[in-house]
């Protein structure tokens, strides 16, 4: 069941990899691409230690899954269109449930705490900026670099 939800969340990453990919390529504002690199660039250090992670505990986690990745892609063409603004209001509130899921989880855990530990910091990362992106924080990206800071 633990192993289950960490290959879930490996999963996730690779969605969330080709999510901001999409956006880092085709979104029509370019003064937020660096915005985008560095949410992918957490999203790809989660997914390496996950994979370490899981592939000790004898979990084989692909490089790639089709399914997820054209998901992701999927996903981001529905939003792509949405003002700066309006995009950040709508992953906050998408992302905060993960957030809250996340951070039940790691309480829980009492097997790979670690790894645990690790999704629930990579989405709180990743909501923090989006919350700090909605007040118009002038150093949005803090939680993000503090997670690479950490991890990378």
């Amino acid at each position: 069941m633990l192993t289950e939800q960490l290959f879930s969340a490996y999963l996730g990453e690779l969605y969330g990899i080709a999510f901001f990919t999409a956006f880092a390529e085709k979104y029509s504002d370019d003064k937020h691409i660096n915005k985008w690199q560095k949410l992918i660039l957490v999203e790809q250090v989660t997914a390496r230690h996950l994979k370490t992670g899981l592939e000790k505990l004898g979990i084989s986690c692909p490089d790639s899954h089709p399914v997820m990745e054209d998901k992701g892609r999927h996903d981001a063409e529905k939003w792509l269109s949405l003002e700066w603004p309006d995009l950040v209001d709508t992953m906050a509130s998408w992302v905060e449930p993960y957030a809250l899921k996340y951070r039940h989880q790691a309480q829980r855990a009492r097997q790979h705490s670690e790894l645990f530990l690790l999704v629930q910091e990579h989405e709180d990362a990743i909501f923090s900026f989006l919350q700090a992106e909605q007040c118009q924080e002038t150093n949005s990206q803090a939680a993000l670099d503090n997670f690479l800071a950490r991890y990378q």
